[in-house]
């Protein structure tokens, strides 16, 4: 394989399920070789605590070359 990839929810900075003191994983993936792909997007349906249905939710890709 080329590319190894994975896709993260994003949330808003203040969504009541971030827990206090969240420090986002972008530099710990940067880290790691991978890079946030704002232009490859997809949205995802679940119910998240607290919903009483399934709602679509944005998802960003990260991608890393295997080479």
């Amino acid at each position: 394989f080329d590319w190894c990839a994975f896709c993260a929810v994003e949330r808003p900075a203040d969504h009541p399920l971030r827990p206090a003191g969240y420090v986002p994983l972008d530099a710990f993936w940067g880290k790691r070789g991978y890079e946030k792909r704002v232009d490859l997007r997809t949205m995802l349906s679940w119910q998240d605590i607290g919903e009483a249905e399934e709602t679509e939710k944005p998802m960003a890709f990260w991608l890393k070359s295997a080479r």
